[in-house]
């Protein structure tokens, strides 16, 4: 696996989930070797875009109202 922010090399590691008090807990995750980027399953949630239809329509039209203009 390659680095989304450096396109380093990513190695597998597991990490502590601190949210339980108890020690036996663990999530797993990708470490970069390069810039130590850490990517886990809800970190690459909440990297993914969300549905922006609305909007992208929205700019597109106010775009193209600008362009009728000039």
């Amino acid at each position: 696996m390659t680095c989304p922010r450096c396109a380093g090399l990513m190695v597998r590691e597991q990490y502590d989930n601190l949210e339980f008090d108890s020690a036996g807990y663990e999530i797993s995750g990708w470490r970069c070797l390069n810039c130590g980027a850490i990517v886990d399953a809800l970190i690459e949630t909440h990297h993914r875009p969300a549905n922006k239809t609305e909007p992208d329509q929205l700019w597109r039209q106010r775009l193209k109202e600008l362009v009728m203009i000039a």
